[in-house]
């Protein structure tokens, strides 16, 4: 892979992730939710803030990307402020008052169109297919009931347009919630993203025509996972992401986390406020990451850091369906957050000897492949076909204290889940890593 579209790929990832929790219809009064996000063995972690019609979001940094800024959505006054803290600067970014043409395949009518221009200007048409679909399940996350949804869009560029020469696909799977007194404009654009050290042209101007269908919305994401396809069906590139949901708490909150800081200084170029993509650095810690995947751990007998946890995680078993390595480092990235470090160990004594805290063991009793539901395939032409495939998984874990032996937390995991087997998997894994980390916090 060329170190150009690496870069590519890191950038519009980590603006995907970012919009996740920065864009659509997201909702909430007075909360406090912190958040993980995870791409290619790297991950990061998120706080955002809530307060009536206004919402902050402190994203987390991720090895050799560049600082995404603190933005503050402040929709009483339709309008984004963006800060970088280091540089002391702000930039205000209006809410997009132009529209795009918007079809709605399902009524084959046209729902908006963009006002005609008042000057020419040269550009081409960039098309977006958007297809929605909520499957119907819901389950309790945090406390609030969310609702299982899938999304598939496809953005593709006319041969003259001038934002974006290659097409991309975005594929997500998430559990989204609905929270009171929160509600910025939907954006079924994503945020336009190009190669390092392009630039585009002032005198070109894309039109955008979106052709949507499918029922159903989508929220604040608590978790969340997104396949990106970049390019053509000769060179493609695919990956993913994830996001997943730590704390989800109600609080007081300071009006003024929702203002721009004093003694800040505006700027007009809102590329004054990035910092400087070191893909070097990038490169370099990635490849401190272990083949498979796995950050190297701490030397062995060597003292973990001052308030930390670490706990050592075995390999899952009983099912020879999923990969149990994959899951259990997985599940260690799943883990290792704020004061929580996790490690793969095969045995207590290697978890002793790496001074664990903590040892994890997963026993998994069933995995059957569920039945689909009803026409739900049909529903979902267009989309991944995989999403389809889902299983009954029944599993245990168990949560024990080296020092005395003793079980600190024995939760049972039933339920259904959807993907391929190890990608199911991993969502079972993601559910008892919220069950432990609320245990330890």
């Amino acid at each position: 892979m060329g170190m150009k579209l690496l870069s590519t790929l890191f950038l519009l990832a980590s603006t995907l992730l970012f919009s996740a929790f920065t864009g659509g219809n997201v909702a909430a009064q007075e909360y406090k939710i912190r958040q993980t996000s995870g791409m290619m063995g790297m991950n990061s972690e998120s706080t955002i803030y809530v307060k009536v019609m206004r919402k902050r979001t402190e994203p987390g940094a991720m090895m050799g990307m560049p600082a995404q800024p603190v933005t503050i959505e402040q929709c009483d006054l339709q309008r984004t402020i963006k800060i970088n803290n280091k540089k002391k600067l702000y930039f205000i970014e209006p809410f997009a008052k132009e529209q795009d043409e918007v079809i709605d395949e399902d009524v084959k009518t046209v729902a908006k169109s963009k006002p005609a221009a008042t000057e020419t200007k040269k550009g081409g048409i960039i098309t977006n297919w958007y297809t929605i679909t909520d499957t119907g399940e819901r389950k309790k996350i945090h406390g609030f009931t969310a609702r299982h949804v899938w999304s598939y869009q496809k953005m593709k560029p006319s041969p003259d347009a001038c934002s974006m020469k290659d097409s991309f696909i975005i594929k997500t799977d998430g559990w989204y919630i609905d929270l009171p007194r929160f509600n910025c404009p939907v954006r079924y654009r994503p945020a336009r993203t190009s190669a390092p050290n392009e630039r585009q042209k002032p005198d070109c101007e894309d039109k955008f025509v979106t052709r949507r269908k499918g029922k159903g919305k989508l929220g604040f994401p608590l978790e969340e996972t997104t396949t990106i396809i970049l390019g053509g069906s000769k060179e493609s590139s695919e990956f993913k992401t994830d996001i997943n949901t730590l704390e989800l708490t109600t609080m007081k909150l300071d009006s003024m986390l929702f203002e721009i800081p004093p003694g800040y200084t505006e700027t007009k170029n809102e590329e004054e406020l990035k910092d400087k993509f070191d893909m070097n650095e990038m490169m370099n810690q990635f490849k401190n990451i272990n083949k498979d995947g796995q950050d190297d751990k701490p030397a062995a007998g060597g003292a973990q850091k001052e308030g930390v946890i670490r706990i050592g995680v075995y390999e899952p078993k009983g099912d020879e369906q999923i990969q149990a390595s994959v899951l259990q480092q997985h599940l260690v990235h799943a883990l290792t957050g704020g004061k929580i470090e996790a490690i793969t160990v095969a045995s207590e004594e290697e978890a002793r000897k790496n001074n664990c805290d903590y040892t994890l063991a997963t026993d998994i009793t069933r995995m059957k492949p569920a039945g689909k539901v009803g026409g739900l395939l049909k529903a979902i032409k267009n989309a991944d076909p995989n999403a389809a495939s889902s299983f009954n998984i029944e599993a245990g874990m168990t949560l024990l204290k080296l020092a005395d032996g003793a079980v600190r937390l024995q939760p049972k995991l039933d339920g259904k889940y959807e993907g391929k087997p190890d990608d199911a998997g991993k969502k079972l894994m993601d559910e008892g890593a919220r069950q432990v980390l609320k245990e330890l916090k």
